[in-house]
């Protein structure tokens, strides 16, 4: 029996906040999960900290589509704080080294200031 799977992908797509870069999903991606039937959520790592600030959150995500033709298809979830005003942000990436990457980034990126 079908189920919502193919507009969970189309939402998790919407919501992404990535930079524009070559591992954003693009719109082959998009047209490809269309044809998803059944999906799977999987917390792949979350922790907070990573940087020593207290408010600062990471969390992986990898969300596997089950395609009509039996292929298989994942999208790399990255949830976030790394933002100047500590707001949750959302990014998509094709491949687990990809979604990994960012996340260091951000990380790096953001200053440090650890809470007393």
């Amino acid at each position: 029996m079908p189920d919502d799977s193919a507009d969970h992908a189309r939402r998790l797509l919407r919501r992404a906040e990535n930079p524009a870069s070559v591992d954003r999903p693009g719109e082959d991606m998009a047209r490809l999960l269309r044809a998803a039937f059944a999906h799977q959520i999987t917390q792949a790592f979350g922790r907070s900290g990573l940087t020593g600030e207290a408010r600062l959150g990471f969390s992986l995500y990898e969300h596997a589509f089950l395609l009509f033709d039996g292929s298989e298809v994942s999208l790399w979830e990255v949830e976030h704080t790394a933002t100047t005003d500590g707001r949750h942000m959302c990014e998509v990436y094709v491949s687990e080294r990809a979604a990994r990457a960012a996340m260091e980034r951000r990380a790096r990126a953001f200053p440090v200031t650890r809470s007393r």
